[in-house]
């Protein structure tokens, strides 16, 4: 597991390169949503990831306030217990 402070210097990184990301997101193992975006804010006193995304053309935020994170090559997954996840991974490059 990484700590929080990885995770946003990941989030930061892909926030300052532009990156466009597919997020999964899955609730209660069932996937809810998959969405294109990119990091557009990060508070990391309130431990949230603000997100403009290509189909939305809007702002959106997730809240990973007691999350665990994973983070791996091109990927991150953020989990609170086995209830709820986010799947941010890197998409290829258009």
């Amino acid at each position: 597991m990484a700590s929080a402070s990885e995770a946003f210097e990941k989030f930061s990184t892909w926030s300052k390169d532009k990156t466009w990301l597919k997020v999964t997101v899955i609730e209660r193992g069932q996937p809810e949503d998959a969405l294109s975006v990119r990091i557009c804010g990060l508070d990391w006193e309130q431990s949230l990831v603000g997100v403009v995304g290509k189909a939305m053309h809007s702002f959106g935020q997730f809240d990973v306030t007691t999350a665990e994170f994973s983070i791996e090559p091109g990927r991150m997954v953020v989990s609170r217990g086995d209830v709820e996840w986010l799947i941010f991974e890197e998409e290829d490059s258009e």
